[in-house]
């Protein structure tokens, strides 16, 4: 039992990135029960997507995230061996043939799930999400993570994407109940305003993390020919990028935390002074005088704490929707 706990259970979650799989199912259920439900709940409403099919939307993008997951550690088997020697699992845990199998299953269970989400909600093209969404991942895989910035960007397009369609597919379910949607039509824009803003958040956080890693990484991505910001402009030019990101980043909070204190959200905006703009402002002096690699490794799990710093604004916001 043990055996099989530490060289095939464990490394398979390893595999699989689950801690940041639980960050996209904590994400898609507070913007659930922490936005809509409350904003819903005000007009005498329930959401149009009921609790299960909200459930296969969640598995459906957990699936295509972990199956984006498995790939990347497939075709960068080297490129780890290099950065980090001793969290390479495919070739020690698992054959890269198991890999494609649990990749391609993924893949499907997630396609299948995701067009029935997607008639459910009366658009059965919005079912393409999902294959287009494992097919940007492939790419990214193969191609755009070797490609000055497209990789850092279709990460930080997809990170807001998860955000996104919790919105998106409600909204379209929303049209076969005439009735709470003209209800709602009071709330729309409010709902949009804050999808929008968390959607740019995960957005602009994900891209200076995305940058910030591949600092990190520079040496062992220089070595297997990868094209990244890093390796074409040097890290000193990565870290000024980061820096500038996250200037406009903080910018971008200043507004919103503006907008919130002339609303009736001022515990939100007493939240996010205190958890993500205090921390990204000290993250500034960090990211300036990051130079190693331990530095930049260091960088990297802080945004994805300042990350779920944010995420984790929408509970004082529930109970002032």
């Amino acid at each position: 039992m043990n055996d099989f706990l530490n060289n095939k259970l464990l490394p398979f979650f390893r595999l699989i990135r689950w801690a940041n799989l639980m960050v996209i199912l904590i994400t898609m259920y507070l913007l659930r029960h922490a936005v809509l439900i409350p904003i819903y709940s005000n007009v005498g409403y329930v959401p149009a997507i009921d609790n299960l099919t909200f459930a296969l939307l969640v598995v459906s993008v957990i699936l295509i995230a972990a199956a984006g997951y498995i790939i990347n550690d497939y075709f960068d088997i080297r490129i780890d061996r290099l950065n980090k020697p001793d969290k390479v699992l495919l070739g020690r845990f698992f054959h890269r043939r198991k890999a494609i199998l649990f990749h391609t299953v993924f893949n499907v269970l997630a396609t299948l799930s995701g067009f029935y989400v997607a008639w459910k909600c009366g658009s059965l093209r919005l079912g393409l999400i999902f294959p287009m969404s494992a097919m940007l991942l492939w790419l990214y895989s193969v191609r755009y993570k070797r490609v000055v910035l497209w990789g850092n960007l279709a990460v930080a397009l997809l990170s807001a994407l998860v955000i996104g369609m919790v919105w998106l597919f409600e909204f379209l379910a929303l049209r076969s109940q005439p009735e709470t949607f003209v209800a709602l039509q009071g709330s729309m824009a409010l709902i949009t305003k804050l999808f929008a803003a968390y959607a740019l958040f995960a957005f602009m956080v994900s891209l200076i993390r995305e940058v910030v890693k591949d600092a990190e990484d520079m040496q062992g991505d220089a070595q297997a020919g990868c094209l990244t910001f890093s390796v074409v402009h040097g890290t000193a030019a990565a870290r000024m990028l980061a820096l500038y990101l996250s200037i406009v980043t903080l910018f971008l909070l200043g507004a919103a935390v503006w907008w919130l204190f002339n609303s009736v959200f001022i515990a939100v905006a007493v939240y996010l002074i205190v958890t993500v703009a205090l921390p990204l402002t000290f993250l500034l002096f960090r990211i300036h005088a990051a130079y190693s690699k331990s530095d930049f490794g260091q960088l990297s799990f802080l945004l994805k704490l300042l990350m779920l710093a944010g995420i984790f604004s929408m509970l004082p916001l529930a109970f002032l929707l």
